[in-house]
């Protein structure tokens, strides 16, 4: 009996030594600080790696420094509602926060969020809440839509503004989606589609002015070879009638300057005939042209040459 007895013991000695080794050893992973406190009471930190606690005395309290993101607004429990500048309900609209623990100051994370990780919910979700409903009350229904960009950018600064003095890092603040009520976006949808209508019927009246351009240019230019054409035209009659003039006026000159030019061409002209009666009075008759005397004598005397012949 005092054997096994002395067996029990050491077993009970050794399963101690091993709960107490094993509870006097912490590994904290990379990604992680821990923070360790002495009788509740923060003493030190730790780092990733291999570290000793003293069992019962201290104890170690993890959090992760990896970038984390929660979403506002993405559940029937929490469910985000507000009104635009206008009056228009916003039924519902999600927000994401992405974000980590400074772990600079992994010790301040333990006092304002203590080991529960939905303290960070509940500190965060009103300030989310509170920050955008005032936010979506400075914008117009349309400007939400068309311009959600900004307001992210603005919800970011005012929210890092606020958790600025908290042991957290904000790295972006979205607005993820945001649903109007159903009349508004009925009204939202026709209003697009009577603009796609404005604009159908603007491109159709600029096509219309476009091709009525195009045949007035047409035209224009048809009219233009037509004058360019009539202009060649009148300027070839015109230059034509000049030559023509000077032909007459050089013909008239030369005429004017040597007289027997004319009885000449008139010769020239004349197939020898003449008039075999002539009515009324013969003195009357005025010759078709004059010769020349010496042109008569010079004719004359060979026919008096030809009489003498004919009288020997």
């Amino acid at each position: 009996m005092n054997k096994q007895y002395k067996i029990g013991i050491a077993v009970a000695v050794l399963l101690f030594v091993a709960m107490v080794i094993s509870n006097s050893v912490i590994v904290v992973d990379e990604g992680e600080k821990g923070v360790v406190t002495t009788f509740g009471e923060v003493s030190s930190t730790f780092e990733p790696g291999l570290h000793f606690v003293v069992p019962g005395v201290q104890r170690v309290h993890k959090y992760s420094v990896r970038v984390q993101k929660t979403m506002f607004g993405d559940g029937r429990n929490n469910v985000l509602s507000a009104y635009s500048y206008d009056q228009q309900i916003i039924e519902s609209y999600r927000i994401s926060v992405t974000w980590q623990y400074n772990g600079s100051k992994i010790e301040d994370v333990y006092k304002h969020f203590g080991v529960n990780d939905t303290i960070f919910y509940t500190v965060v979700s009103p300030l989310i809440q509170q920050t955008s409903k005032i936010l979506f009350g400075h914008y117009t229904s349309q400007t939400i839509v068309q311009k959600r960009s900004d307001l992210s950018h603005e919800l970011d600064t005012n929210i890092k503004a606020q958790l600025k003095d908290y042991p957290i890092v904000v790295l972006s603040v979205q607005i993820e989606d945001v649903n109007f009520s159903r009349s508004y976006e009925n009204i939202i949808e026709q209003t697009a589609q009577k603009k796609q209508e404005v604009e159908k019927a603007k491109n159709e009246l600029q096509k219309v002015e476009i091709e009525s351009q195009q045949l007035v240019a047409r035209a224009e230019s048809a009219n233009k070879a037509k004058k360019l054409e009539a202009d060649a035209r009148a300027y070839a009659i015109k230059v034509q009638a000049e030559a023509e003039a000077n032909a007459i006026k050089l013909k008239a000159e030369a005429l004017k300057a040597n007289k027997e030019l004319v009885a000449l061409t008139i010769a020239e002209k004349w197939n020898g005939s003449v008039p075999q009666t002539v009515m009324g009075d013969a003195s009357g008759v005025v010759p078709i042209f004059s010769i020349n005397d010496s042109i008569l004598q010079k004719n004359a005397a060979p026919s008096a040459q030809t009489q003498n012949l004919q009288e020997q």
